[in-house]
């Protein structure tokens, strides 16, 4: 206790031995660190749309005829070629196209509203990846083959009621037929898109699904 009372006894001189600290000294060392909040990213700019491609309708002599990015052309015709040559549409768009002469084969690819006249042909027509297109034939045709297409109408003539037409992966399929005789109406047929399938006798029997009512 003795030692302590000595201690006490010295005043301000207690306080000697300490270091002085200065206003705001080590609090920085106490403070938490604050993150800055990150700036929002610049919006990427939109992608410029693709410019249009110009229009194409060229004829290869011994080969054929090609007709590409046409858009709202309503009188395209082709009146020259050979029975050889074939004729390849490529993303048309509202537009129509007239074949006069009878070729071998005729094929629409990527269109979208287009319509397409022709007189006759050799092998038959093709449509793929196609939209809303309209196929006239005004003559004959053996084969129509529809891939992955929506909202096809095909108009048959009475000469080509015997064609065969094959769908595959396509919706809205409707073919156009004559009527009885040349002063009735055109009757339109529309082509299913769903099939049930039963195990019947070892074998799956596939039939057309049947819409009533």
């Amino acid at each position: 206790m003795s030692a302590v009372f000595a201690a006490l006894n010295q005043g301000s001189a207690i306080t000697s031995g300490l270091k002085h600290v200065k206003k705001g000294e080590g609090i920085k060392e106490r403070a938490v660190p604050v993150e800055k909040p990150k700036e929002p990213k610049a919006a990427a700019a939109p992608k410029a749309a693709a410019p249009a491609k110009p229009p194409v309708m060229s004829h290869q002599q011994g080969k054929g005829w090609t007709v590409e990015y046409q858009v709202k052309q309503q009188a395209l015709e082709i009146t020259e070629a050979i029975v050889k040559e074939t004729v390849y549409v490529y993303q048309c768009t509202d537009s129509v196209l007239q074949v006069k002469p009878k070729v071998n084969h005729i094929t629409l690819d990527g269109c979208k509203k287009m319509s397409l006249v022709f007189t006759s042909t050799v092998a038959g027509v093709d449509l793929i990846n196609c939209t809303s297109c309209k196929v006239q034939v005004l003559e004959s045709v053996k084969t129509v083959n529809i891939d992955k297409c929506s909202g096809t109408q095909i108009i048959l003539s009475r000469d080509s009621l015997d064609a065969e037409i094959v769908s595959a992966k396509s919706s809205e399929l409707n073919i156009v037929v004559p009527g009885a005789t040349d002063a009735d109406e055109y009757k339109e047929h529309p082509i299913p898109e769903q099939f049930v399938s039963k195990y019947v006798n070892g074998k799956f029997v596939t039939e057309c699904m049947a819409h009533t009512g």
